[in-house]
């Protein structure tokens, strides 16, 4: 029997060299450190109980022992680590550091046992034949291992079990049941030592065979169903953890693969995978989504190649929840946005007409006071008003014009011009300016340019006229220089403008902020200077639009030079000759002088504004023109009913009946379908010349 204990000893040990060498020839991940551990202190394990077997004596038993249980007490714990590992489950570390401090602590109990008796009481050595026998009673501390070792196999088994039925893989559940008979084998052998339920417990530690038989089992593992496999366990690892359902089918169609993902959104694919299949197949070839437990997933297909075959076709269901809630949030905030924006234009709409209906009538009566008053006190004033209205009008220009471009409704509207009534008209609005503030005003145009263009003139001079303005507000003392010059093509010019003054100048940092809409370049510096800080954002813009850019180039200090192009076509190629003397040779009148007289004309205004009436009956008075006026659209079309008239200025925005109202009545009266209808208004809001010119 002896020998026959011995034989068993030395194959178990055979058995966990050849597993440990196997495992360590394969060592690549955790799974296999955790193996190879176990595969050690089992072997320490049972080359203790080797030598204890061979032991004649108590102090050589004694040293067997503790050899022995070097290994043991490592036994349980690393083959939980190794289970946990090789289901893809999580071992907290808090856990794993009490494991180790206990058995570590237990060790050392066993070391020092002679001293305390915590482990074994009343020890008493003996030889049982050739059997050496050590009678004794077991210790709290042995209670207390056995106890952690009995929840190490309980916890091992049930991962086991759990995992093995929530496999899907085939190769996958043939390696767990291996795994799980092999521990089942040592835990009845375990128990069976535990409880002495055989006769040779009592000379004999049954656990051996236990150990022996796990070794066998787990070397069949490794060898016929891939144990070490690395890569195909984390393959099935890693496509278990995607979010992504995944179900793969061979050339037939059938099934051959799913993982987790796609078990959970489709249980009936292990009774029912054709109908699974033909679902996702329908879902694809429509273009629709698949709504599963209020998650969206995209079903796609790809085909799965190996060299020149193509042995089936892989479906993936992509979880797009997040990507649709996204885009509904977007669309929302989309929805928001152009609410927004509508109401935004619905204030500009109302400030644009509230705010220029009574600032036309103030430079409006500012305009009869300039042509009707001989007191130099008086035009003084009155000069200054409709400066200061001038200003007033151009901010709400920029800030029109801003919408517009942001709204994308700007447009390019090239029309033929006289580039000498552009040149003065830029002139007239920034020399006395610069006069005023005691500056040198340079006008600079080269004798060769055509005179006769076609492009946005008013475009080109609200670009020029910007630079000008600013050039102007932030120069001191010294000059600002007008340049005007030109690149010949033939049929088309390129058409320059260039400003340069000896201003403040900006620092190289401060060009970036050049062109930021509402602010200004050192804005504590420059806060007595007036404006919106959209001129020059407006004006890049602007000349996006024409195909140009603005070209800056500042020194602090000293002063900035300013440049644009603009492409141009040519309708009359003569020069236009020297303009600075033309400009001074011609005589510009201040004073107000009528360009026609019609004292048998006969036009109606409409406005419920009453300055607005007034404003426009004075403007007019030296041309002795007929003027009629009415402050409704109804009164207005009574009095087109009575009488004739060659023009009827229509005001758009009054009550009870608006002006395009107004308009649609008046043309349904044969005697003025077609009559010249003009709207006067300050609804300068984008769009609504287009919408003018369509009514």
């Amino acid at each position: 029997m002896y020998r026959v204990v011995l034989a068993i000893q030395y194959i178990s040990i055979l058995g966990l060299f050849l597993e440990g060498l196997i495992v360590f020839q394969n060592l690549k991940s955790r799974v296999h450190a955790y193996l190879f551990l176990s595969c050690i202190v089992n072997l320490v394990n049972n080359v203790g109980y080797l030598l204890e077997l061979k032991a004649t004596t108590e102090e050589s038993y004694f040293t067997a022992l503790q050899l022995s249980y070097f290994g043991r007490v490592w036994t349980g714990v690393s083959l939980i680590w190794f289970i946990t590992e090789l289901c893809g489950k999580y071992f907290p570390k808090l856990l794993k550091l009490a494991f180790i401090l206990f058995n570590a602590a237990t060790y050392i109990v066993i070391l020092t046992n002679s001293e305390h008796g915590l482990y074994y009481t009343n020890i008493h050595f003996e030889m049982n034949g050739r059997f050496p026998d050590m009678q004794h009673e077991n210790g709290i501390w042995h209670h207390l291992f056995m106890a952690s070792t009995v929840i190490c196999v309980v916890y091992g088994l049930s991962m086991l079990i759990i995992s093995y039925r929530k496999e899907s893989s085939k190769e996958a559940k043939k390696r767990l049941f291996t795994v799980f008979i092999a521990m089942l084998t040592e835990s009845f052998f375990f128990i069976a030592q535990m409880l002495k339920i055989v006769k040779m417990t009592e000379y004999f530690d049954f656990t051996m065979i236990g150990s022996a038989i796990c070794a066998m089992i787990m070397l069949i593992a490794i060898l016929k169903y891939d144990l070490l496999g690395a890569e195909q366990l984390a393959k099935e690892f890693i496509v278990d953890k995607l979010s992504d359902g995944i179900v793969a089918a061979d050339k037939e169609g059938l099934v051959k693969f799913f993982n987790k993902p796609a078990l959970d959104l489709f249980p009936e694919i292990t009774k029912n995978a054709p109908v699974v299949l033909d679902r996702l197949q329908e879902t694809i070839k429509n273009d629709e989504t698949i709504n599963i437990n209020n998650r969206i997933y995209t079903p796609k297909t790809y085909d799965l190649y190996r060299k020149d075959d193509k042995p089936g076709k892989l479906y993936v269901l992509q979880d797009n929840t997040d990507l649709y809630k996204h885009a509904e949030e977007l669309e929302e905030m989309t929805e928001r946005a152009n609410a927004a924006n509508k109401a935004k234009s619905m204030f500009l709409s109302s400030m644009s007409h509230e705010i220029r209906t009574p600032i036309n009538a103030v430079l409006g009566m500012d305009e009869m006071i300039l042509r009707e008053s001989k007191e130099p006190e008086i035009l003084s004033y009155a000069e200054d008003i409709r400066t200061a209205g001038s200003t007033l009008l151009s901010l709400i220009n920029d800030i029109l014009d801003f919408s517009k471009i942001e709204e994308g409704r700007m447009e390019i509207i090239p029309a033929q011009y006289e580039l000498s009534s552009l040149i003065n008209d830029l002139v007239n609005m920034i020399q006395s300016r610069a006069e005023k503030k005691g500056l040198k005003f340079e006008i600079n145009v080269d004798e060769n340019i055509p005179h006769m263009l076609y492009g946005d003139e008013i475009r080109i001079k609200q670009c020029a006229l910007n630079i000008l303005t600013n050039a102007v507000k932030y120069t001191e003392k010294g000059s600002v220089t007008f340049i005007v010059g030109y690149e010949p093509g033939g049929d088309d010019i390129m058409l320059i403008f260039r400003i340069k003054d000896t201003g403040i100048g900006m620092k190289p940092d401060d060009l970036k902020k050049l062109f930021s809409p509402f602010s200004r370049i050192e804005e504590k510096r420059n806060r007595s200077i007036e404006g919106t800080g959209l001129g020059m954002s407006i004006t890049k813009q602007l000349l996006a639009l024409m195909g140009s850019e603005l070209d800056v180039q500042s020194v602090y200090g000293e002063g900035s030079d300013f440049s644009f192009a603009v492409h141009q076509k040519v309708v009359k190629a003569e020069p236009l000759g020297d303009y600075s003397a033309r400009y001074h040779s011609e005589s510009r009148h201040t004073a107000y002088r009528e360009m026609f007289r019609a004292p048998d004309a006969k036009i109606l205004v409409v406005d419920d504004t009453p300055v607005n009436l007034s404003v426009i009956k004075g403007l007019l008075k030296k041309t002795l023109v007929q003027v009629d006026t009415a402050e409704s659209g109804k009164k207005g079309l009574q009095m087109a009913d009575e009488k004739q008239y060659d023009i009827v200025f229509i005001d758009h925005m009054m009550p009870e009946m608006d002006g395009v109202e107004m308009l649609h009545r008046l043309r349904g009266m044969s005697s003025y379908s077609d009559t010249a209808c003009v709207t006067l208004t300050a609804n300068a809001i984008s769009g609504a010349r287009e919408m003018y010119i369509k009514e």
